[in-house]
């Protein structure tokens, strides 16, 4: 497993999407008025991350390429569902229109920066082609 964690562009996707799971924690924080503490973050976005981290063993053990969006979307579910089950067992809350945008926002980033990588490797490789 650690070969493959070992690549440049699998740590830029880790980084990448650690920084997707911090920028939901904080957005939510600040759209609530509450503290943008590290406290408060830690506290909002560690099941979040838990849930991204169990994604990454599923994605690096099924050795599914960590840019192509198959990994978006096991990291998606994996996050969104670790995430609520622990925010549900921490009584931290877990309301349906919570679930809604959590599952929004994390789709368009954790899946988003793949589709627009690869939409930009597609149309790099066309114009080479002409």
């Amino acid at each position: 497993m650690n070969d493959e964690l070992a690549s440049p562009s699998v740590r830029r996707a880790l980084v990448a999407d650690i920084i997707c799971v911090i920028l939901f924690a904080t957005i939510g924080r600040a759209s609530h008025g509450e503290a943008l503490s590290p406290g408060g973050l830690l506290r909002t976005g560690t099941p979040f991350v838990l849930g991204l981290a169990v994604g990454w063993v599923i994605v690096v053990t099924a050795r599914i390429p960590a840019q192509r969006w198959l990994a978006g979307l096991v990291l998606w579910a994996s996050t969104l569902l670790v995430g609520m089950v622990v925010r549900y067992f921490t009584d931290q809350g877990v309301a349906v229109a919570f679930i809604i945008v959590a599952a929004s926002f994390l789709a368009l980033t954790l899946i988003g920066w793949r589709a627009v990588m690869i939409g930009i490797r597609t149309a790099r490789r066309r114009k080479r082609q002409v």
